[in-house]
């Protein structure tokens, strides 16, 4: 945990596109730590780093380093669209917003 703090680290999201393919985006940000938990700084907003997901940060290969913006570690992630009739207001808010095509 310790080895993270101070960091940059990329957020490598996978999702699906509107016609159900898979699609990735990238954030980064800071990582800092907020009492025992760790948060990712982002300009945004900060976006909490659950304790469950540090097992998975790895550091960056330098091959990836320019696709991964220039970060020091990389946490992989993936998402789903909301279950039908699910109340957004039961979720917590990420700040993530996903790009639109053509969005840098």
């Amino acid at each position: 945990m310790g080895r993270l703090v101070g960091k940059k680290l990329a957020l490598l999201i996978v999702g699906e596109d509107e016609q159900g393919k898979d699609d990735v985006v990238v954030f980064t940000g800071i990582v800092r730590q907020d009492g025992r938990s760790l948060i990712l700084e982002r300009v945004e907003g900060p976006f909490a780093l659950l304790d469950e997901w540090l097992e998975r940060v790895q550091p960056v290969d330098n091959d990836v380093r320019d696709i991964l913006l220039d970060s020091d570690f990389v946490l992989p992630l993936s998402i789903g669209n909301l279950p039908g009739g699910a109340n957004t207001a039961d979720f917590e808010s990420t700040r993530l917003k996903w790009p639109k095509r053509g969005e840098t």
